[in-house]
């Protein structure tokens, strides 16, 4: 171990950003492997390129010695590799090309670039045969092609798997080298052959100080002065343009060996193109690590940049020692896997990493993004880093594969309105940002982002733009979700979760709902069908553009006339899940972000939680998993005894009573085992409370509710004064307050768990009543 350390090398000069530092790192360890050491060994650590080579390394003792041998081999042994685009005009091999780089190679007698040579001549052996004098089109450059292929050395070979890949009517191009290696005007290989030139390594020269200079900038980021030559797209700092320097525009500068070492290092994307896919139709995602662009994780996400982009490049990340052989394979599978298929995009590809869908030995990726600047060329901007983390939750995606497909293809129809284009980015940036951070937090917008574009289709059930096609509602994600998204003491979260999964609960175990869930209140799904379709002519949707308070009174306004139409014995307001009496106070004060809760609610009504496998887990109120909060104390909001008073109209089972010991406990009615429900006391809402609170009197509500207490069997306070007159009106003096009344009205929708009926009957019941003292000796009785 010790004598291995000797043999390693920190290369500052080696970075994973910009592109080209990255590219130079392969292209150092690929030569050092093929034309010196087959042993040598790289990695990343602490953001720095590690060599390893005992060949290379053997003899030195200090740092020093090392930098030395590393320039020397450079500088006097380094051969470049035969890097040729004779299939595009400017390459140097046509009429109208600048052909001194060609030329001054092709007439060198040096060993170094005797390869290069040869290459030089068989090209243009072909080229004379075809009898192609001007830049070739179409079906010349087809052809050209194609006897390159076939006739080439194999190091040709592999430069134009890294540029193209061949297609049926033509070619597709790697978003790394441009358009078949060039960016516009910009050539890269007569570029490179012209670096060579700059640097002699044509003539049997002794090198220059400048070069070498040149050369120890490029390994160990040394001070040195750079040319000014164009670098195209592979490091976006040194490309000049407006406000590139001092004054209104600088020149785009560059090092020499920089440009070569970047080309060389090209050449260890390549290799597996034609391989793996020979024709394929997907050029972009036919490339190692390379997928589709899509506006999520950036800083300013722009739909504009994802459309014109060429695409992104995730460029792996290793902390283990490796060779030149083992990462040409890495790179020649090029594969990151989503739901047993290739990613396609960004936020595919982060999906695969947080799944693991990728090598194990990747530490993390370094995320580019090629995106048009300054007119039409293009930068490859680097997007941030991800590290390999699996993240509990991501294979849940997997669920919405399907429709998020058929929505994909919808909104990025041409004639999709941009609202749809607008949502898919938001659910892409939100899957992007979980596979990156996880946690509930960040699951949890996924969810809001998936309700946000079902909202969106429910404008216009299913269809979008001017397509005859319709977008199916998203329904039955199982309950995983809510385990995946729930975090303790997120009353917002607790507060939509309960409302999402109101329903009618049949009267008899094994029955059908009389009427739907609340999903069928919030936009036209067709309920009978497990909201999978939608309904041409559902008319009890009440959700609209107004406040959350408003929208839920209106909702539970509706429910009611439907309950009482359909005959329903129980209110229709039963969930499997339920908000402490606290959180509900809490709503009421308007201490929670309504616009949260909406946006959840929307998300959450996507999920199945009365059917699937991890149902029991789901169905957890928030009290069974920590610690109460229905109790009065510091930091809490007080419960109104008015809330209370008009929540025991409208509970979805009937009130039972218990003794303990010399007081009674009250709960909410249970199924027994032979799917019967409890005895109870049945309250009946009146249906003139509802209108009252919309209209603000609070008063004559609370006032209408003791009353209809009392006739259920109850004693609501006040009690009757000594004469025996009720004191119901008093009730009436509380002011009338729209807003309070508004959110009193939506807060009796929100179930709460069984356990805090008692509560509620205490806040504003006395204890006894013959009603409730005949109601427990019945329990006993059955129960003995």
């Amino acid at each position: 171990m010790v004598e291995s350390l000797c043999h390693n090398l920190e290369l500052p000069g080696c970075t994973p950003e910009p592109l080209m530092n990255y590219l130079k790192a392969l292209g150092i360890l690929r030569l050092v492997s093929e034309q010196k050491d087959s042993d040598a060994r790289g990695w990343w650590k602490n953001d720095v390129f590690i060599l390893r080579s005992t060949v290379l390394f053997g003899d030195a003792e200090t740092d020093a010695a090392k930098h030395d041998a590393l320039l020397e081999f450079f500088l006097k042994e380094y051969k470049p590799t035969p890097i040729v685009a004779p299939w595009a005009g400017g390459s140097g091999f046509f009429k109208k090309d600048n052909k001194q780089a060609v030329q001054a190679l092709a007439g060198s007698t040096t060993p170094r670039v005797h390869l290069y040579r040869e290459v030089i001549q068989s090209v243009q052996a072909i080229i004379d045969e075809e009898k192609v004098g001007d830049k070739p089109k179409d079906n010349d450059k087809n052809r050209l092609i194609r006897r390159y292929r076939r006739e080439l050395r194999d190091e040709v070979i592999a430069w134009m798997d890294a540029a193209m890949v061949l297609q049926h009517n033509g070619q597709g191009f790697a978003p790394l080298l441009g358009t078949g290696g060039n960016d516009g005007r910009l050539d890269f290989t007569q570029n490179f052959m012209q670096r060579i030139m700059s640097l002699k390594l044509h003539k049997d020269e002794q090198p220059t100080d400048q070069s070498r200079e040149w050369l120890a900038q490029a390994f160990f980021a040394s001070p040195a002065k750079l040319d000014s030559a164009s670098v195209g797209q592979f490091a976006p700092g040194r490309a000049g343009g407006p406000n590139a320097t001092q004054g209104m525009e600088g020149d785009s500068t560059d090092n020499p060996w920089d440009f070569i070492l970047m080309m060389e290092g090209v050449l260890l994307l390549a290799g597996a193109a034609v391989r793996r896919f020979g024709v394929t139709d997907s050029p972009q995602a036919a490339f190692p690590f390379t997928v589709r662009a899509v506006a999520a994780g950036f800083d300013s996400p722009a739909s504009k940049d994802e459309a014109e982009s060429r695409g992104e490049l995730w460029l792996p990340l290793w902390t283990r020692p490796t060779s030149a052989a083992e990462l040409r394979h890495l790179f020649g599978e090029g594969r990151a896997e989503v739901s047993g298929r290739a990613a396609r995009d960004g936020a595919d590809f982060a999906r695969a990493v947080a799944g693991l869908g990728v090598d194990r030995g990747i530490s993390g990726f370094s995320r580019l993004g090629f995106l048009k600047r300054s007119g039409k060329a293009f930068l490859a901007a680097p997007l941030g880093r991800f590290e390999v983390v699996e993240r509990t939750g991501v294979d849940l995606l997997r669920e919405v594969d399907p429709w998020l497909e058929r929505f994909r293809r919808a909104a990025g129809d041409k004639n999709a309105p941009p609202r749809f284009g607008s949502a898919l980015r938001r659910i892409d940036s939100a899957i992007f940002e979980f596979c990156k951070y996880g946690g509930a937090a960040f699951f949890q917008r996924i969810i809001v982002a998936l309700g946000n574009a079902e909202r969106e289709l429910a404008l216009t059930p299913g269809k979008v733009g001017q397509s005859k096609t319709k977008v199916s509602p998203l329904a039955g994600l199982s309950a995983d979700w809510i385990n995946a998204a729930r975090a303790s003491g997120d009353g917002e979260f607790d507060i939509a979760l309960a409302l999402a999964g109101v329903r009618h609960e049949p009267d008899t175990h094994g029955e059908q709902p009389k009427i739907g869930p609340l999903r069928a209140n919030l936009e036209s799904v067709d309920w009978k069908k497990y909201c999978r379709a939608w309904a041409d002519k559902e008319r009890c949707v009440v959700w609209n553009a107004a406040d959350l308070s408003t929208n839920l009174a209106h909702v539970l306004q509706r429910r009611m006339m439907d309950g009482d139409r359909a005959g329903c014995e129980r209110l229709p307001l039963a969930s499997r899940f339920t908000v402490s009496l606290d959180t509900v106070a809490e709503f009421i004060a308007g201490d929670l972000d309504d616009e949260r809760i909406e946006q959840l609610i929307w998300g959450l009504m996507l999920i199945d939680a009365w059917h699937g496998a991890n149902r029991d887990r789901a169905e957890q109120s928030p009290e069974a998993t920590q610690p109460s909060r229905d109790r009065e104390g510091a930091g809490s909001c007080a419960l109104s005894r008015e809330y209370a008073l008009l929540k025991l109209l409208y509970l979805p089972h009937p009130l039972v009573p218990e003794r303990s010991g010399e007081k009674l406990k009250w709960r909410l009615a249970q199924r027994v085992a032979d799917g019967r429900m409890e005895t109870g006391l049945i309250i009946r809402p009146e249906p003139r409370i509802l209108p009252l609170l919309r209209a603000g009197r609070i008063g004559e509500a609370c006032r209408i509710a003791a009353q209809r207490l009392r006739v259920s069997g109850l004693s609501p306070m006040p009690g009757p004064l000594p004469t025996g007159v009720m004191r119901d009106d008093e009730w009436s003096e509380l002011t009338m307050d729209h807003r309070r009344a508004q959110r009193l009205a939506a807060a009796l929708l929100i179930p709460v768990s069984s356990k805090s009926v008692n509560r509620l009957v205490h806040l504003v019941c006395r204890d006894q009543s013959a009603a409730a003292e005949t109601l427990a000796a019945s329990a006993q009785g059955e129960s003995a």
